[in-house]
């Protein structure tokens, strides 16, 4: 009769401590729900975890064939971006409020096929309309809503035809990505001959952009 009073009271003690912990939230499952605080939870999906200067290599396609091809992560908090570029066909010069990425077999002073990434305080309904007022003068531009694998959406600017039909030295493409502090803006430019190489790769580049929060 004692032991079956003490496992009643001990069950009934087990059972009140268990409703008790469901209440407040105490339980190890309630804790790990309540640890995704959306703020952390927007800064995991919004970063890359890759550590500036890291290295790695991706599969793209280019000309219709697999390519391995071989990145290096950056983060310039200046502008405010996280980025890969590919390392071995382009050479990277950085500065405060510029990163550009210039192909190996071009000269430097003097670039025909490069990327520029830039940050402007202007939203990007402003700044693309100043681009594509400086574009129109040469090229019969296509300007679209666009959507980036990291970045969301933005505007895309696109300058492939010269005016009257004629084929334009160099084709253009713009990205304006919209931020809290104005937006981002990456111009990719390149040649004719070299639009399904070169462009692919600033087309994969422009992907892997992530806008942060700029060190001002």
């Amino acid at each position: 009769m004692i032991k079956k009073t003490i496992y009643t009271t001990i069950a009934t003690l087990t059972m009140a401590f268990l409703l008790l912990t469901q209440l407040c939230g105490c339980g190890g499952q309630n804790n790990a729900a309540e640890s995704s605080d959306p703020a952390e939870s927007a800064a995991t999906q919004s970063g890359t975890g890759r550590q500036d200067g890291e290295r790695f290599e991706d599969v793209i396609m280019i000309e219709g064939m697999e390519e391995t091809v071989r990145y290096e992560h950056i983060i310039n908090d200046s502008i405010g971006i996280e980025m890969d570029y590919d390392y071995e066909s382009l050479k990277r010069y950085s500065e405060s409020d510029r990163e550009r990425f210039v192909s190996v077999y071009d000269d430097p002073e003097k670039p025909k096929i490069y990327l520029d990434v830039t940050y402007s305080a202007e939203d990007a309904d402003t700044v693309a309309a100043s681009i594509s007022k400086g574009l129109s003068k040469n090229y019969d531009i296509i300007k679209e809503s666009f959507t980036l694998d990291r970045a969301g959406d933005c505007i895309r600017i696109d300058a492939s035809s010269g005016k009257d039909n004629k084929t334009p030295d160099r084709l253009q493409t713009a990205y304006i990505i919209p931020a809290a502090d104005g937006c981002r803006i990456i111009r990719a430019y390149y040649t004719m001959e070299s639009a399904e190489g070169f462009g692919r790769r600033f087309s994969k580049i422009a992907n892997t952009l992530v806008v942060i929060d700029r060190n001002a």
